[in-house]
């Protein structure tokens, strides 16, 4: 009984074999991806521009806008003060009146999660110039936001604070932030290189707190892929800040031969990370001339590593 039921199995598979590869015979390649029906075409030019600089072409450019951004953006930024430190809670404020106008750096109070007290804290941070167009929008909370961001605030501006239980920190002196006793945020340092600048989330202008030059787009710390914002000549250029760019090899390049003379890797492993190694594409890169404005809104740090 068993064999005559193999014989019938095999009976009913030979023929779905023979039509899959009498399928396979004919294959001739994978075949031009569609959208609504109609092939597309990929845009070589703008795919090499991007693996230069991560810089988003017009017909793509307004997905990467919520909502317009100031016109104030360009104008150059402000200076930081000896201005007393302020604290804002969930509401609205207007600059001028209720606290300084000057450049400050934003600080998210932290949440507390032990027993006796458990405060979530999560604030959202939006101000908007005196037509209520955008200047600045920020998560702060830890993981899910960032929890420090550098801004200009000018004469009749209004922030909105909206979330649960926010409490941020308005600082005026730049070396001030991270100092409140209950903070657990220090301040990033400067990185040892003189060609290296480090950003948190912010505004920035080429001249005054970077210089003009031809940047590599190196460490980029977020909680998602953010954005830059780059106001140049009139027009806004929108550079993704992503990572992302080709598989990364599993073993450090400064152990490779080392971890294989020792035995730790295997040949095939050796050659899969050299090859991904040698072939690893070059970082995108930015050119920043005097008088640009940067906005990076959720980013913990940027490094920009000068050529």
């Amino acid at each position: 009984m068993t064999n005559l039921f193999q014989s019938k199995k095999y009976l009913i598979l030979s023929p779905l074999l023979l039509l899959i590869l009498s399928g396979c015979s004919n294959f001739a390649g994978i075949r031009t991806p569609l959208y609504d029906g109609e092939p597309v075409e990929p845009n070589e030019e703008a795919i090499e521009e991007y693996a230069k600089t991560q810089k988003i072409n017009e017909e793509n450019e307004a997905h990467y806008f919520r909502y317009p951004l100031s016109e104030t953006l360009f104008e150059p930024s402000l200076d930081f003060s000896d201005e007393e430190m302020v604290t804002l809670e969930k509401g609205m404020y207007t600059v001028g009146e209720d606290l300084p106008s000057g450049r400050v750096i934003f600080e998210g109070h932290p949440s507390d999660f032990s027993p006796d007290v458990f405060i979530i804290r999560a604030g959202n941070v939006t101000v908007y110039d005196t037509e209520g167009v955008v200047t600045f929008e920020n998560h702060f909370q830890e993981n899910s936001g960032v929890m420090q961001a550098v801004v200009d605030l000018r004469e009749g501006q209004t922030i909105q604070v909206e979330g649960e239980t926010p409490e941020i920190f308005v600082h005026y002196n730049e070396d001030a932030a991270g100092t409140d006793p209950e903070s657990e945020t220090e301040m990033e340092a400067e990185p040892d290189s003189s060609r290296t600048v480090a950003l948190m989330a912010g505004h920035y202008e080429v001249g005054r707190h970077l210089d003009a030059g031809t940047y590599t787009l190196e460490t980029i710390e977020a909680p998602r892929t953010p954005v830059l914002y780059h106001f140049t000549d009139g027009d806004i250029e929108v550079v993704e800040l992503t990572q992302n760019r080709g598989a990364s090899p599993r073993v450090p390049p400064d152990v490779l031969e080392e971890w294989f003379e020792l035995g730790r890797i295997t040949e095939d492993e050796y050659e899969q990370n050299k090859e991904l190694i040698e072939n690893k594409p070059d970082k995108a890169v930015i050119e920043l001339t005097d008088g640009d404005k940067l906005y990076l809104p959720m980013l913990n740090r940027l490094e920009l590593e000068k050529h």
